[in-house]
């Protein structure tokens, strides 16, 4: 047993007890209390539906996001789920995300590995926000991710230029023009065909269809997604 095991020791994602030294991520009994995605959820965007014999949710049957498909790992109206990620974003509790991630990755990784991902490229926060905060949560889910799946990150391609306004007082219009203006590819256009924007939360889809329009634009040819959570 290490000092640091005594004085820091890992938490529960899920109920955010101490967890005995060693290898242990997640209490036992808590991966029961864990709303994974594995029902019949849409084709598109990954968001579970009522309904097995429907192919796409109300949002995507109306409209379709410009990536292909996004990949996630758990309901955000779960109260651990919620919990948890709020935790990571607002009070730094980043070791929270080590036992998601492993397990998504687990979960996905026969899938992607053959869609000829080259990069994972984490949704960029403002550079104003990442001084306040120290850190992306994007960028730690994606690090996390790159290593379990064994594909690397670039934290530099995809960067934002500025804060966006507050989405909810915008049209659907508006919100999507508010959104690609904040984004820009930094760096050669086109370096990869092929790639996966990674985030923490799906509930639009606003902001990594942004995030792919602009990709687009620069050459890329196929985005995949991946999100930890997706609300209904």
């Amino acid at each position: 047993m290490s000092i640091v095991d005594l004085l820091y020791p890992k938490h529960c994602p899920v109920c955010m007890d101490a967890l005995p030294p060693g290898k242990t991520l997640i209490c036992a009994p808590c991966r029961r209390k864990i709303a994974y995605t594995d029902g019949p959820v849409c084709y598109c965007c990954g968001r579970p539906l009522s309904d097995e014999t429907q192919e796409y949710c109300r949002n995507c049957a109306k409209s379709r996001p410009s990536f292909i498909r996004n990949f996630t790992w758990a309901e955000y109206g779960s109260f651990y789920t919620r919990r948890m990620l709020s935790e990571v974003k607002y009070h730094g509790d980043r070791q929270l995300l080590d036992f998601p991630c492993q397990d998504f990755a687990e979960k996905i990784k026969k899938e992607v590995q053959h869609l000829g991902i080259e990069v994972l490229l984490p949704v960029p926060v403002y550079r104003k926000r990442l001084l306040l905060r120290g850190y992306n949560q994007a960028e730690e889910i994606a690090n996390r991710l790159g290593k379990a799946l064994s594909i690397p990150v670039d934290r530099a391609y995809l960067i934002r230029l500025s804060e966006t306004k507050a989405q909810k007082m915008l049209g659907q219009e508006a919100r999507a023009l508010n959104l690609f203006r904040a984004f820009q590819v930094s760096g050669s256009p086109g370096k990869y065909r092929t790639v996966m924007l990674v985030d923490d939360i799906y509930t639009t889809g606003a902001t990594l269809n942004a995030c792919t329009a602009v990709l687009k634009r620069s050459g890329t040819e196929k985005i995949y997604t991946a999100t930890l959570a997706i609300g209904h």
